[in-house]
């Protein structure tokens, strides 16, 4: 176990590009295979499949082996370096269909989750304090205009020349009052959209922390098949993207629901119960497109509490996703997909669902 094995026969190219990278860093520490595993206390077994491409290795083995090389040159790890591992290692688990790519995914989705509810914070701080601060002057002005006031009462009439003068001041403070209740108004709006994006934010937090353990239990040997079952409505215009949500869901056990059209969905709706979640294309041929179905099942007081969740051929950008949430989704997965992402996503909606019924 002292020496590298050869690399596997028939491994894809994303792992292949990967374990060259790591076996270059291994051989620059000019250390043996089995004393390199009792230095960071792992199975030499496990040091070699990784290096030799039978398995992808977890990502803290991947820094671990990135730091000591730097360490043997007396260098920190460059940002550039860890950023191209990074991707290396991502694209390996990918190619490779295995839940820590479901993990890696989901993991990213809260990082960005939590960014967004810590920006919001940030700046609900500012507008708050700018909002106090024009509070504070508005109370100012009200009492200089007061003074004003008072002092045009005893002047007014010594002192006509610099009555004009009083007009031109008291109303450059009424104009300056105006402005700053006008600011006051919009900066209370933003603080109201700032707060409104902090509760979605946290929302989505709890959503994401709910479906990592969801995809943490499967992966530790536990069924996907909740207590009970619902119904869950899969709305595609094309039957081959319906026929591969069959696919992947099986393993949920539920009952599947499927609609070509939105017309189609909105009469299943009608007359059915215990739908605990919707399954929606943003692209449909004819017809109405995903964004004005989920707009109609969101006006009707028997369906508007049903969760949707948007499927998309396209990475959605910052206007799509508006353009679903205002909709009315509770989140948005682009296709192709990670089987395991939505397993878990779908999964917790009927958890959820199966909770309040």
């Amino acid at each position: 176990m002292g020496e590298l094995l050869p690399l596997a026969d028939g491994l894809p190219t994303e792992v292949r590009a990967l374990c060259g990278n790591l076996r270059e860093l291994f051989s620059s520490l000019d250390v043996t295979l089995r004393r390199y595993a009792a230095r960071r206390s792992r199975d030499p077994g496990a040091v070699s499949r990784y290096l030799s491409g039978t398995r992808i290795p977890p990502w803290d083995f991947v820094l671990d082996l990135l730091n000591d090389v730097a360490e043997s040159q007396g260098a920190a790890p460059t940002p550039e370096a860890i950023t191209v591992l990074t991707d290396l290692h991502r694209k390996a688990l990918k190619i490779s269909n295995a839940p820590k790519h479901a993990l890696q995914l989901l993991q990213d989705q809260l990082a960005e989750a939590d960014r967004a509810s810590r920006a919001a914070v940030i700046e609900r701080q500012v507008l708050t304090e700018a909002l106090q601060e024009r509070q504070r002057r508005v109370g100012e002005l009200l009492v200089q205009i007061s003074q004003s006031e008072a002092l045009r009462s005893r002047q007014a009439q010594e002192l006509a020349a610099e009555m004009e003068l009083y007009r031109a001041r008291y109303a450059d403070f009424e104009s300056e009052r105006d402005r700053l209740r006008s600011v006051i108004l919009q900066l209370e709006r933003q603080l109201e959209e700032v707060n409104r994006r902090h509760i979605q934010a946290e929302q989505r937090c709890e959503l994401l922390e709910r479906q990592l353990a969801a995809v943490d239990e499967r992966v530790s040997g536990e069924e996907w098949k909740p207590r009970s079952k619902t119904k869950i409505l899969l709305v595609d215009s094309i039957a081959g993207n319906i026929a591969a949500l069959r696919g992947i869901l099986s393993a949920i056990d539920q009952e599947l629901l499927p609609a070509h059209s939105g017309e189609q969905a909105l009469e299943i709706l009608d007359s059915v119960d215990s739908v605990s979640l919707i399954l929606l294309s943003v692209e449909m041929q004819g017809g109405m497109d995903g964004f004005e179905i989920a707009t109609r099942i969101k006006r009707r007081s028997r369906t508007r509490h049903i969760p949707i969740i948007f499927l998309t051929a396209e990475m959605h950008g910052p206007h799509s996703a508006f353009r679903g949430y205002a909709a009315g989704a509770v989140d948005y997965i682009s296709k192709p997909f990670d089987p395991w992402v939505l397993r878990a996503k779908v999964a917790v909606f009927v958890e959820l669902y199966l909770q309040a019924h």
